[in-house]
């Protein structure tokens, strides 16, 4: 692809995306991601307890709670990052469901790098916006360091991500994870 037909693409993807179509996008994602980061543990719980409603690995016996989060967070790494990186670029499922695209600052397609450091470390780790998939990350530290780390990490994951979601109704609607990675959602006609 030529220099000015990248520039002309990425001056395309430039519509800042609605807040309604982020949300619902982020929604989607939140319950269908939620979803497939759970199986496995709804798979070892089933083979535990009998029933899949034993969500907190932090109760499996050992060392099926460490199997069932690393499975879980690769789960999770899967539909939230490699998906949007090398399945459909820039798009989760839910984004590309609502037609939104995650983009650099300038516009240009966000790369591999980028989409890992928005999605993991700026929704995961930093504000806790992927729920499912940040209890289990808090819950698998707890396991590994025998330190209680789900309530303190739980309660800064809220603080964060309420300036997150403060940050998004700005003016350049960029959240946290969006500010750590220099990304955008756009809108995306294709």
């Amino acid at each position: 692809m030529t220099k000015a037909a990248v520039k002309r693409q990425a001056k395309e993807q430039t519509a800042q995306a609605s807040l309604s179509r982020r949300f619902f996008a982020y929604l989607f994602d939140w319950y269908v991601g939620g979803l497939a980061t759970a199986l496995p543990i709804a798979f070892f719980s089933m083979r535990q307890y009998h029933t899949v409603q034993n969500q907190n690995i932090m109760l499996f016996s050992a060392p099926y709670g460490v199997i069932a989060g690393v499975l879980a967070l690769m789960c999770a790494v899967l539909y939230y990052a490699v998906i949007p990186t090398w399945g459909w670029k820039g798009q989760t499922p839910g984004k590309r469901l609502l037609r939104l695209k995650i983009v650099q600052a300038d516009g240009a397609d966000a790369s591999a790098g980028t989409i890992f450091l928005r999605q993991l470390v700026g929704m995961m780790v930093l504000e806790g916006g992927l729920v499912t998939a940040s209890t289990i990350w808090h819950q698998l530290a707890t396991l590994l360091t025998g330190v209680e780390l789900v309530k303190p990490l739980m309660y800064v994951g809220m603080v964060v991500s309420a300036v997150s979601a403060l940050l998004v109704v700005t003016r350049n609607h960029t959240a946290i994870h969006d500010r750590v990675a220099g990304t955008q959602v756009v809108e995306h006609q294709a």
